[in-house]
């Protein structure tokens, strides 16, 4: 399976620690933009930033794929609720012919979703990929479960539209 994955994404996928299990189910693409934001994010000091420079250490290594999109293949997605990081991901998944986009932005999502629709792209948040682990039997149901209950909180999710989504996949 392959995969695009945006920022706030991969983040959260390292918040519930199971990026090199992703690895082991999923090709990982990213796109320069998205590269730019995680250095950004590493030049803090807390947990956000260990996890940005876990990911760009995975980039060097060639684990994740990283992909320039020029401006004029993603400014067209571009609006007020999508930035150029989940724009340049839409048009790495149509160029690049993968199927999922993995973001957890819920405005750019709705936004993307009728273009996602047309070019054969199913947008999906980060939780996704626990079920994906879960259906591969590498972790178990209730070990998912717990680590979405903690992204809910990581992140800031309670009372929100992410949090009814996520609860939603724990409910499949």
């Amino acid at each position: 399976m392959k995969i695009v994955v945006d920022t706030n994404s991969l983040l959260s996928i390292g918040f519930m620690e199971v990026l090199d299990e992703t690895l082991d189910i999923a090709e990982v693409y990213i796109t320069g933009i998205v590269l730019k934001e995680l250095k950004e994010i590493a030049g803090y000091d807390d947990e956000k930033s260990d996890i940005a420079k876990r990911i760009m250490k995975l980039v060097k290594d060639g684990k994740i794929k990283c992909f320039h999109i020029k401006n004029e293949q993603f400014l067209k997605y571009l609006s007020r609720n999508v930035d150029a990081g989940e724009a340049s991901c839409l048009a790495l998944c149509i160029s690049g012919r993968v199927q999922f986009l993995i973001t957890d932005d819920a405005d750019a999502a709705y936004s993307l979703g009728r273009i996602a629709m047309q070019k054969g792209i199913k947008i999906r948040i980060c939780v996704a990929v626990l079920i994906e682990l879960v259906k591969a039997g590498i972790i178990t149901r209730s070990d998912a479960k717990e680590k979405m209950e903690k992204l809910i909180q990581q992140r800031g999710w309670e009372g929100g539209v992410l949090e009814v989504l996520v609860k939603r996949y724990l409910e499949d």
